[in-house]
């Protein structure tokens, strides 16, 4: 279970490293209430697994503030696993609630990528292009027009930035996430955004109390991550 919650962070980065900057607006909506069915699953170091659950995302001023919700059912060789888990994004950082160890691991991932621009909707753009992505069209998800933009491992639906759609396939890792019901410009109080009242770790901190749990990567699954952050790096 350990390696799935490795995972979901790498997801979680990939997906917001490069709109996190509390100064300006990452969305063009001010509040919201998102409701996902999340789907995955693939051969993870010689490991089938199955994913299915949900997620759910609140966020206020204009995305600078957002958390997280999610409920997963995780089939790993035949065995049920049952987790939830909370993300928080706030000011540049994002917060992953370990309940199990019951602390608060704290990244940066402003350390994957770094940007010029200000304008999150547009850095989120270039994240896309740096990949080797680009626009593939336009959908509507729930009657909200999205554009489409595709890279070779990541597919966002974006409405005004907003996320109402992704897949993913990275490392043999497939993710989908779809919004089944949207609630924008909702109301969205500091309560509803509160994390537990756990200790905070860094990083760091959390990878050396944790190293013999750490799933080791082949050469292959190093390299290609080597690569995509990488893309996150370049202007």
């Amino acid at each position: 279970m350990k390696q799935m919650k490795l995972w979901g962070v790498v997801f979680t980065l990939i997906l917001v490293a490069s709109i996190l900057q509390a100064e300006t607006k990452r969305y063009e909506v001010k509040s919201g209430i998102i409701e996902y069915t999340v789907k995955g699953g693939g051969d993870m170091m010689g490991i089938q697994t199955q994913i299915e659950g949900t997620s759910k995302a609140l966020f206020n001023n204009w995305g600078n503030v957002e958390l997280h919700k999610d409920t997963t059912k995780t089939l790993i060789m035949g065995r049920e696993e049952h987790t939830r888990q909370t993300t928080k994004i706030e000011n540049g950082q994002v917060y992953v609630v370990d309940y199990e160890q019951k602390v608060i691991v704290q990244y940066d991932p402003s350390t994957l990528m770094q940007s010029e621009h200000k304008d999150l909707a547009k850095s989120s753009k270039e994240m896309i292009l740096a990949m080797g992505g680009k626009k593939i069209g336009e959908e509507s998800i729930q009657g909200y027009d999205c554009e489409v933009w595709e890279t070779p491992q990541i597919k966002l639906w974006l409405h005004k930035g907003v996320l109402l759609k992704s897949e993913a396939n990275i490392m043999g890792i497939t993710h989908s996430t779809e919004a089944t019901n949207i609630n924008l410009d909702a109301s969205v109080s500091d309560e509803d955004l509160k994390l537990p009242d756990f200790p905070i770790q860094t990083m760091e901190e959390s990878m050396k109390n944790n190293n013999s749990n750490m799933p080791q990567m082949t050469p292959e699954q190093m390299q290609q991550m080597q690569e995509m952050m990488k893309s996150f790096t370049q202007k």
